[in-house]
């Protein structure tokens, strides 16, 4: 009863607040609080859980289109390009990874002389739902070699435990490319701090990131023990550092 009494604004304002999930729990409340979730006009203030996959496409003149397939089969709630992520084209932008509906990408300047060199790099967290992006700052340990792409990158972000992200940029001690800390960005502080590594074996990195349980995990190489397998995680502190061997065949 006391609902009822509460305007289509007002509860606007307090659904904007939950969680995705939640929002869509609260669809089965009534039918009107139905109709006001998912009305679009709505769309821009209410958190929007997307199922599905990013892709890039080559054209036969060789550019590149970007796609978003739906896992329900409904169309994009946006514009795969991300058009406003790239405001000229002498700058490229590559996904770098993808948590709970934030997309991270790397941004840089196009070097025409050394196209396979980056100049200028600076990574972008996006919420292609709301079209709501953040520019992030440098990380502050410089990266090496030059070409920032062979660093290893991901992104946590839980919407259930909080609106706040974290970045986490893997550092590589050269020759050698073992891991030798950690710099993570925090979106609640605004700015970045630098953790070195808790793991007393010398580990590559091999693959993609993965954010499960307020902990990062990566698969990793043991280059000096015949090459076995180990899945690295890292919580976003940077205080807690875990390996646990993957089983082998």
């Amino acid at each position: 009863m006391a609902a009822s009494l509460l305007t289509d604004d007002l509860i606007l304002e307090i659904l904007s607040r939950l969680p995705a999930r939640s929002l869509h729990q609260f669809k089965c409340v009534s039918v009107p609080w139905r109709d006001l979730i998912t009305d679009p006009t709505n769309r821009r203030k209410l958190p929007q859980a997307l199922a599905g996959f990013l892709y890039m496409a080559v054209s036969n003149n060789r550019r590149i289109h970007h796609h978003f397939a739906s896992v329900y089969g409904a169309v994009a709630p946006f514009d795969p390009a991300l058009h406003y992520l790239r405001p000229n084209k002498d700058e490229g932008i590559t996904q770098v990874d993808a948590c709970n509906g934030l997309l991270l990408y790397r941004r840089y300047k196009k070097n025409k002389a050394t196209p396979w060199i980056e100049d200028a790099c600076h990574f972008v967290v996006c919420n292609p739902a709301t079209g709501r992006w953040v520019e992030l700052p440098h990380p502050p340990q410089p990266q090496e070699p030059a070409n920032s792409r062979n660093h290893t990158t991901g992104l946590a972000f839980d919407p259930v435990v909080s609106s706040h992200f974290h970045v986490l940029c893997f550092e590589y001690n050269f020759p050698g490319a073992y891991i030798k800390g950690v710099n993570i960005y925090s979106s609640r502080a605004g700015a970045w701090s630098r953790r070195d590594s808790g793991m007393v074996e010398k580990v590559i990195l091999c693959s993609k990131c993965v954010y499960v349980g307020g902990m990062l995990y990566v698969i990793g190489n043991l280059k000096h023990i015949n090459g076995e397998y180990v899945l690295v995680g890292v919580d976003m502190e940077g205080k807690v550092w875990k390996t646990i061997r993957v089983p082998y065949g």
